[in-house]
């Protein structure tokens, strides 16, 4: 059926109202880079959104029993117009820049008029940049309010004091790894350096594997690894079988038949996307589906510098890891999950008599340090050392934690298996 509504050009406002009738989440996630007078002639149905999110929590079917019956309508036709979720930052720039240059020519038909009526040029100049100084680009996310920032933070601390556990992340029930990170922590960016074949992705799957046991929704971006390889080493590990006789199909069939088919539903739980040449900006786009969709609470990049970024002008040899650091940082507190990246440590470190990997030692350490909350190294000296006294033992050395303590914690790593236990498991 066609409407003078769907005759001509859906307007931005329309279309980004649209989408948070269509999806709350939306309106959720940018709701802090809005104000009523983008909007225009539809103020009144974003101020209906606010109130039904702030009451009751946004939902189409609440908008819609607040509203007028001859507005109704409206809000059919803009749920209808709303048909890609992924043009909501383009429409929240494109309102702001029309904001911007409405007001810019306002101010400049000021400026004419008081002119040519004669006024005082340096009174007219001194009220021009009085007014300018309060226009905001429109990449800009708009002034933060201290009071209301200071009253969210003390109402955390009372919670807080009420229940500790609110000062944890995610747990993995590896105590001696919970106990100095105080668990992964949402909003933070993680990496793990290693050299090859040391224990990084048997690190990452064992967390993924516990962290989904405990509920959370994990996902896996492997640039490395295709997913059945991934999926191998999962059961291999939840199983504790022999990965080589495992992947080669060598053990009793009843592994196979009977405990992968009844162990296998729990690894559907688990995003993994084995896409190679991905970029930081693919990452982050199904980040955000993943986090509408499903939810997301744990993110693991395998490994960071084979993430693929567009090259910019005075590029040196760092400069892409470090934009794909800031995106994945930036990521994490966007989707309120921890994102891990795996990373590579150069050749250096074998020519040391000591060969625990340095945060130095990470293959672009400059722009991974500058991003990382966290950074942990993870060093076997078995790998090394086949008379060591330390067989089977993972170091894991917490270098850098912004709000944390620094250490190193062991576990007990059994490679055949694929699995990190504590210690005290042995």
């Amino acid at each position: 059926m066609f409407t003078e509504h769907n005759l001509r050009e859906t307007q931005p406002s329309e279309e980004l109202l649209g989408n948070f009738l269509k999806d709350p989440t939306l309106y959720r996630a940018n709701k802090h880079l809005l104000s009523p007078d983008l909007f225009g002639e539809y103020t009144w149905l974003y101020h209906l959104i606010q109130e039904v999110d702030e009451q009751e929590g946004l939902s189409y079917k609440g908008v819609v029993s607040r509203c007028d019956a001859d507005r109704i309508k409206v809000l059919m036709e803009f749920r209808q117009a709303a048909f890609n979720e992924n043009r909501v930052p383009l429409l929240i720039r494109t309102l702001k820049k029309d904001r911007l240059a409405g007001d810019i020519l306002s101010l400049a038909n000021e400026l004419r008029s008081r002119t040519v009526e004669g006024e005082d040029p340096d009174t007219i100049l001194r009220d021009i940049q009085n007014v300018a100084f309060t226009l905001e680009t429109s990449e800009s996310g708009g002034m933060g309010d201290p009071s209301r920032d200071v009253d969210e933070w003390s109402e955390y601390m009372l919670k807080l004091a009420e229940d500790p556990t609110l000062a944890y992340g995610l747990m993995t029930g590896l105590r001696p790894l919970d106990s100095i990170t105080t668990g992964w922590h949402r909003q933070d960016f993680s990496v793990v350096g290693a050299w090859t074949s040391m224990g990084k992705t048997a690190f990452t799957i064992e967390n993924v594997l516990r962290l989904n046991n405990a509920g959370y929704k994990c996902a896996m971006f492997s640039l490395e690894m295709i997913k059945r390889q991934i999926y191998t080493r999962m059961m291999a590990n939840k199983l504790e079988v022999d990965l080589e006789q495992f992947r080669t199909g060598r053990l009793a069939k009843h592994h196979y038949q009977e405990r992968m088919i009844r162990e296998k539903e729990a690894l559907k739980s688990i995003y993994v996307d084995d896409t190679r040449g991905i970029s930081a900006d693919y990452i982050v786009d199904v980040m955000r589906r993943l986090k509408r969709t499903q939810g997301l609470d744990f993110v693991v990049v395998d490994y960071l510098q084979d993430v693929k970024e567009h090259g910019e002008q005075n590029d040196n040899g760092g400069s892409a890891l470090a934009r794909v650091c800031r995106k994945l940082r930036a990521s994490a507190k966007e989707m309120d999950c921890h994102v891990m990246g795996l990373s590579q440590v150069t050749r250096g470190v074998n020519e040391r008599q000591d060969k625990r990997p340095l945060v130095s030692d990470l293959a672009g350490s400059t722009g991974i340090e500058t991003s990382a909350d966290v950074i942990a190294l993870l060093y076997r000296d078995d790998y090394y050392n086949a008379a060591s006294d330390k067989k089977g033992i993972l170091e894991v050395n917490f270098a850098k934690q912004r709000n944390g303590k620094l250490g190193v914690v062991e576990l007990a790593y059994d490679r055949t298996m694929q699995t990190i236990r504590d210690i005290y498991h042995y």
